[in-house]
């Protein structure tokens, strides 16, 4: 999925939460944060730091992986 949004991320997060037959406060203890916060990540109302992100991704079983909008400027081999 391309995620080009606060609100394309929530609505991912949630998707796959819901999935996984998880409820918030699931994600959240596996993230080690609290409910409020996946709340507002889902409803893309959170302005989280990244760490806060990769840390719900990662408890989802998620990989971020970043790609250029214009593939002829971006140069994996370079990074």
């Amino acid at each position: 999925m391309i995620v080009r949004s606060q609100k394309q991320l929530g609505e991912l997060i949630r998707s796959t939460r819901k999935k996984r037959g998880w409820r918030q406060v699931d994600l959240a203890r596996r993230a080690s944060m609290g409910q409020p916060l996946i709340s507002e990540l889902e409803t893309g109302t959170s302005s989280s730091r990244i760490d806060t992100i990769l840390k719900v991704l990662a408890a989802l079983d998620l990989d971020l992986t970043l790609a250029s909008r214009s593939p002829a400027l971006f140069d994996p081999t370079k990074y």
